[in-house]
């Protein structure tokens, strides 16, 4: 390139630089544009929501404004109507009052108990017949799963010596013969193996039993005394290792090992949840026919209270799954007044109605 042109192309660049830095310039005082010409939005800076407000940890519960949900998972008696679970809706004949209702696959027990406090169970087949009635039977327990149900005798008169232990399948009945046992209960099966309790004398301390019905014999297991439930699976035990007139203290025992895992004065332990997520505790100073005004639901393996429903009146309650426990809601503290199973969800604390509100009889399963 000769030196005469240099000039020129100084010139021309330093008008371009000029463009340039002016066009930059005009831009920045415009703004962002849109593709169409028009000026952008601004942008704006995201707002944090605020933290989602944890779940009280009681809650009142009012099944008259509830919403409505599934139905009750498991067998209960409405009326003279056995409803729930496996097995379609089942009117028990009679007019004596029922104490404890199960089913074994569409088989339906009652266990019925007259005015002197004598009790029969009645078995009815999937259709509603009355196929057995099973006279001084004064306890009843079904499994988780449906596949056993297991009853007892002797029980009712803690001063009368002696008592059975039946268990049965759909397929026959075994017994268990206990000549020296005062007050049996039975209290759950899990497989072959079923949880009894008795004393050894008269107004004694009951004790814990387990048998194993290919067994003729039933063992105590130690250290466990006031024996109040047995988990679904056989590995949990609630018990009253203080039953004073002072007040109470509850447990909850391996039964594994034998060994406590943890003891509450605050509450009286009850059923474990079918899976051992959690127990049932009730106020250590109530409860009877006319219930109690606080259900909650505690950790199974460390105590700590999940959560608290309180009612006018709660006389049963339940465990449905490792997250919901049925309640036995009652408008007054009086068998006339309008009751409804409420379910409630441990995990959050709300609840919905399993059934409609009524008056007539409820009871859940046992």
């Amino acid at each position: 390139m000769s030196n005469r042109n240099r000039p020129l192309v100084i010139a021309v660049a330093a008008v371009a630089v000029v463009a340039v830095v002016g066009g930059g310039l005009l831009a920045a005082a415009r703004g962002p544009q849109s593709q169409s010409g028009a000026a952008a939005a601004p942008l704006t800076q995201a707002v944090a929501a605020p933290p989602a407000k944890a779940p009280a940890l009681t809650v009142k519960v009012d099944a008259t404004k509830l919403a409505t949900g599934r139905d009750p998972q498991v067998a209960y008696l409405r009326g003279r109507t056995v409803l729930g679970g496996v097995g379609n809706p089942v009117v028990v004949p009679g007019a004596q009052d029922i104490q404890a209702v199960t089913r074994l696959w569409d088989i339906t027990f009652t266990l019925q108990v007259d005015a002197a406090a004598k009790g029969t169970l009645v078995v009815q087949d999937g259709e509603g017949k009355v196929v057995r009635q099973i006279k001084g039977v004064d306890s009843l327990a079904g499994s988780a799963d449906g596949q056993a149900v297991v009853y007892g005798s002797g029980g009712v008169v803690e001063s009368r010596k002696g008592g059975t232990v039946f268990y049965e399948l759909p397929t026959g009945t075994t017994e268990l013969a206990q000549p020296k046992a005062y007050g049996l209960q039975v209290l759950s099966v899990t497989g072959k193996t079923v949880f009894f309790s008795s004393a050894a004398e008269a107004g004694g301390t009951d004790t814990l039993y387990r048998w194993n019905v290919d067994q003729k014999t039933a063992s105590a297991v130690p250290r466990l005394t006031t024996p109040q439930a047995v988990s679904a699976d056989g590995t949990l035990a609630s018990s009253l290792p203080i039953f004073t007139d002072s007040g109470l203290c509850s447990a909850v025992t391996d039964l594994a090992t034998d060994l406590q895992r943890w003891k509450s004065c605050q509450n009286r332990l009850d059923d474990f949840s079918p899976g051992g997520a959690f127990v049932i505790g009730l106020p250590p100073n109530q409860g009877g026919p006319f219930g109690v005004e606080k259900v909650s639901a505690l950790d199974a393996k460390t105590g700590k209270v999940l959560r608290n429903w309180t009612a006018p009146t709660v006389p049963h309650q339940l465990a449905e799954d490792d997250d919901h426990i049925l309640l036995e809601w009652y408008e007054d503290v009086d068998a006339r007044s309008r009751s409804a199973v409420v379910r409630c969800t441990v995990s959050t604390g709300q609840c919905e109605l399993a059934t409609p509100l009524s008056k007539e009889p409820l009871l859940l399963g046992s």
